[in-house]
């Protein structure tokens, strides 16, 4: 199996992560690691995390590193915002693309990318689910969180919160869900999933009292999905969903935006978790971090969600492969 690796933006922790996790990664398959980075970039972290500047010492038997070099004499600037680095991440993550969608790879790991550096170069796009999304041609991908099994979808992704009442339309919902369960049974090999289905307002709208996007929008996207043959049920309030562990009686849930959906996710993770791009004909995988600018460079940003990413992209490709 090979796994392109992008090394999103320099200046942050991305390749400190993602080095150090290769110390760590313990697997029992043979894996080829396509690095798509500056080796002059690589060096200068070399040296700030005293690394041998070499891969020998990362190496174990089942895998091995290919750094796919491309010229840049840029200086990293540690935490900092810049149009270099932003230009160094839109690079690394086009290459790594481009062989990924023509099958010179099986799969794609995303390092973090500072956004604001990208929009300097002209980069377009609200994240990497979106620019997966375009240049795959997919008007249905899905954004999937999880750690172990744990796993949460989203209806609206990078939207404001002053955007979302209006995104939560029925039809919307009723392709998320379907998507959902789409990918709990061909990207995580679950045979019937389960799957909850959150409220948008403050106790699930206490039936129209504080708001009717429940009656209106959410219950009727439910009921459809349960006439297709699908396991799901709602609409939950999020606060006793989380509160009372009710998660835990499903393999996913459906939340209506971003923060609703991932604060409880990464609060439960303790620092692993993946992020997935489901929907698309190529695997996507991320650590659910970012950039994390103010401690880059300090040698204390953590591998286990990097890992966590890395150990995912070999199940989904496995489960992918056993449907075929």
């Amino acid at each position: 199996m090979k796994i392109a690796v992008s090394i999103g933006d320099p200046n942050g922790i991305g390749i400190e992560v993602f080095l150090k996790a290769l110390k760590k990664i313990n697997i029992d398959k043979k894996i080829e690691f396509n690095l798509f980075s500056p080796k002059k970039i690589l060096n200068q972290w070399y040296d700030i995390l005293n690394f041998d500047a070499n891969f020998h010492n990362l190496h174990n038997s089942n895998y091995k590193i290919n750094i796919i070099d491309f010229d840049s004499d840029y200086k990293i600037n540690l935490g900092k915002i810049d149009f270099e680095a932003g230009k160094i991440a839109v690079k690394s993550l086009d290459l790594a693309f481009s062989e990924t969608i023509n099958k010179k790879n099986n799969a794609i790991l995303t390092l973090p990318i500072s956004k604001e550096s990208m929009y300097m170069t002209g980069w377009s796009y609200t994240g990497h689910t979106e620019y997966f999304a375009e240049k795959c041609n997919i008007q249905k991908q899905l954004m999937i969180l999880f750690k172990d099994n744990l796993r949460c979808a989203l209806v609206t992704t990078h939207k404001s919160i002053k955007e979302v009442p209006n995104l939560i339309k029925r039809e919307i919902i009723f392709e998320k869900i379907l998507e959902f369960n789409k990918s709990l049974k061909y990207d995580f090999a679950i045979e019937n999933p389960k799957i909850a289905v959150l409220g948008l307002n403050p106790h699930s709208g206490e039936n129209g009292n504080i708001g009717n996007e429940e009656i209106d929008e959410i219950l009727p996207a439910i009921k459809k999905a349960n006439y297709m043959g699908i396991n799901c049920s709602g609409a939950y309030p999020s606060d006793g969903f989380f509160a009372h562990k009710e998660f835990k009686n499903f393999d996913g849930y459906l939340a209506m935006y971003h923060d609703q959906g991932l604060i409880p996710l990464k609060l439960l993770a303790c620092g692993g978790g993946v992020n997935f791009t489901a929907g698309l004909p190529i695997i996507r995988t991320s650590p659910d971090h970012g950039t994390a600018f103010a401690i880059a460079g300090k040698n204390i940003g953590t591998e286990q969600s990097t890992l966590d990413a890395i150990y995912a992209t070999i199940d989904i490709y496995c489960n992918r492969l056993n449907l075929k």
